[in-house]
Parts: structure tokens; C-alpha cells; sequence
């Protein structure tokens, strides 16, 4: 069984959710009565595999489970898995993979480029840190929800206006019940990431108090970039409910979550590719691990 967790690579679910977003895709170009089944059947393969990778990462880990940016990544990837199935299976001829699953490889991609490392260790740190994950791990999850209801709600009044014709195959949910949801996620994105990056500022005081002085610097780019968005967050937020009840409430909201995506998606890419310490563990700390492991 061990062997058989660990021979499963991200290559295996990503290729079973690209083959589903391509039958998903597919229902734009020709009708069939088979491609609902196969589409949710690699769906759920893929599934099942990204969940059996992540249980033997926790299982093989050395240190917290899951504690690493190359974690964190494939658990988001695995929440809108999760939730990309659910509503496809609950709601077959809304084309909620369309939109879902590109976020999910456009993730995974993200974690085969992030570190591996995992973050420090000691308790209080991992306390911390697993608060400031959670965090993050919410806000990112209501942004990407929330942009992807906006895209939806914008398609369905351009057809509503233009009195086009219902896409074949396709069915849309209702303008109300996409307003709604882009209605709450603003509020649930912007004080989820303010309090993510409140809990990181603990952390980091913690490390910092504990002499771990590399950890992340405070002028280090992530600090910063992370700041930015959530002052974007807050204030998306704000400018969602105020317009909330005006005509060109619903429509203003839905530009203002797909901003919100954009903006995580350039933070994501300044995280993956750009210099920071974030999420790397410091010279210190390997040091004296590797100090200790050679007095053991």
C-alpha cells in the first residue's frame, strides 16, 4: 500500500482534470450521452488520486503535515476539486468545470513550482502557522468562488440583454442567485486575509522573538504584496456593499471580484517566482539541524 501511495504523482490528477475540462469543453462543440459520465468519472479519479497524494504527504512527512507552500497549494487545488465535482454532479447542465477546473491546474502548476520545504517546526510557530494557513486558505478559496459566480453573472446579462439564445447543453444559474454569492464573498475574502495576515505578523513576531531572525524580514516582497492585497480586499469590499442596492449594484460587484482574482493570481505568481524568504526555511534553523544531526 505504501508503495503504491507514493508511486502517485501530480501527474496523474492533473491529467485526470485536464481530460474532464476537456469534456467539459466539449459541450460547446457537439452533444453526446456518455460525456457526463466520463467527464465526472476523471473527475473523480483525479480526485481521488490528489487525495491519496496528500494523505501520503501528511503520512511521510517528517515534520507538521502538510506545512509547506507546495502544500498548500494542492489543498486549495483540492478544495475547488471537491467542490467542482459536487457541483457538477448536483447540478449536471450548469458548466461550473469550465470555470473551476482551469483555476485547479492553473494550482497545481503553481505547487510543482513552489518550495518543498516546510515551514519551522516548533510549537508555537506551528500554531501560528497553521492559523495563518487556514486563513489563507479561506480568503483564496471566497475570492476565486466569488470571481468565478461574478464571470458567470456578466455572461448570463450579456445573453439576457442581447436575447440570445441558451447555449446548448448549458445551463446558468440565475442572475439572483449569482449576485448573492458574489454579494457575500467580498466580506468573507476581506476579513479572512486580514486576519491571515494578522496571524502571519504573530508568527513572524514569534519567530523573531524565538532568534530566528531570517525567517521573512518585514520588507521582505511577500510582507508587502500581501499588505497591498488585503487593502484591496478590504476596500473591494466596501465599495461591494455600499453599491450593493443600487441598479448597477449586482454588475459593479462582479468587476470588482474578478479584480480580486487577478489580484491573487499576481500574488500567487510573485510567490512562486519571485525572491522572498516566505515559506523557506532559514539558514539558522538548517544550521543547527544539521549541527544536531551530526552530534547525534
Amino acid at each position: 500500500m505504501a508503495a503504491f501511495l507514493s508511486g502517485i504523482s501530480i501527474v496523474c490528477f492533473a491529467a485526470s482534470y485536464a481530460v474532464a475540462l476537456a469534456c467539459e469543453a466539449s459541450r460547446l462543440v457537439f452533444r453526446s450521452g456518455v460525456r457526463g459520465f466520463v467527464m465526472v468519472g476523471f473527475a473523480a479519479a483525479g480526485l481521488f488520486a490528489h487525495t491519496l497524494f496528500l494523505i501520503w504527504r501528511a503520512v511521510d512527512a517528517g515534520t507538521a503535515p502538510l506545512s509547506s507552500p507546495f502544500d498548500w497549494y494542492l489543498l486549495a487545488a483540492w478544495l475547488l476539486a471537491v467542490g467542482s465535482l459536487y457541483l457538477t454532479v448536483t447540478n449536471p447542465k450548469t458548466p461550473v468545470g469550465l470555470f473551476l477546473l482551469p483555476i485547479v491546474l492553473a494550482l497545481v502548476g503553481a505547487a510543482t513550482l513552489a518550495s518543498r520545504e516546510p515551514f519551522l517546526n516548533d510549537s508555537a510557530s506551528r500554531f501560528w502557522g497553521r492559523i495563518h494557513g487556514g486563513f489563507h486558505l479561506v480568503w483564496s478559496v471566497s475570492v476565486v468562488l466569488g470571481a468565478i459566480a461574478g464571470l458567470m453573472w456578466l455572461i448570463q446579462a450579456g445573453r439576457l440583454t442581447r436575447k440570445a439564445a441558451p447555449l446548448r447543453g448549458f445551463r446558468m444559474p440565475s442572475l439572483e442567485r449569482l449576485a448573492h454569492v458574489t454579494a457575500r464573498t467580498p466580506a468573507i475574502a476581506a476579513w479572512a486575509a486580514a486576519a491571515g495576515f494578522v496571524s502571519g505578523i504573530v508568527l513572524n513576531a514569534v519567530n523573531h522573538r524565538r532568534g530566528l531572525i531570517e525567517t521573512v524580514p518585514w520588507s521582505d516582497p511577500v510582507v508587502l504584496r500581501m499588505a497591498a492585497v488585503v487593502a484591496w480586499l478590504i476596500i473591494a469590499e466596501r465599495i461591494a456593499a455600499t453599491v450593493r442596492r443600487r441598479p448597477d449594484g449586482a454588475r459593479t460587484t462582479a468587476w470588482l471580484a474578478l479584480l480580486s482574482l487577478a489580484a491573487l493570481a499576481a500574488s500567487i505568481a510573485w510567490g512562486v517566482l519571485g525572491a522572498t524568504r516566505h515559506g523557506k526555511p532559514p539558514a539558522a534553523v538548517v544550521l543547527t539541524a544539521t549541527v544536531h544531526e551530526a552530534e547525534a
